[in-house]
């Protein structure tokens, strides 16, 4: 299936989809619901999908790629599926972690921890996710 983010198109399988259970899946909200934070010291906010600045992979399968050797998060298959069915089921999921940007930025935030779970939500339908802003560390790793 074809979704996109602020202009830029991406991809997530088809079979994936099918195989999470998500044909036919409508949000129940504007965001899914948050669960506990690897930062359990910051507080989970509400950021549009919008606000946040389209992320640009190339890799296994484009923005859902798979882990590096060694990691335990499984791969993007493995990673999507798993929260595909938390977002069909309605569980809680852990917030993204956000970047605040300057104003000259164009964009609000980017993403620093998260992608699998963010762009899960774009392709679901959300359009707002929960988030924590956390340091700028480069990248956007982690399910």
């Amino acid at each position: 299936m074809q979704f996109s983010h602020n202009g830029i198109e991406y991809t997530l399988d088809d079979q994936w989809w099918a195989e999470a259970g998500m044909t036919g899946f409508v949000p129940s909200g504007r965001s899914f619901r948050a669960g506990a934070s690897t930062f359990p010291d910051l507080v989970p906010f509400e950021v549009a999908i919008d606000d946040v600045q389209p992320l640009n992979r190339k890799g296994s399968h484009g923005v859902f790629n798979d882990s590096e050797p060694g990691r335990q998060e499984g791969t993007a298959r493995e990673r999507v599926l798993r929260i595909l069915k938390w977002l069909r089921d309605d569980s809680p999921i852990e917030p993204v972690g956000v970047v605040r940007l300057p104003a000259s930025a164009g964009y609000r935030f980017k993403l620093g921890q998260g992608a699998h779970r963010f762009y899960c939500a774009v392709a679901a339908g959300y359009t707002h996710i929960p988030a924590v802003e956390v340091a700028d560390f480069g990248g956007a790793g982690t399910l």
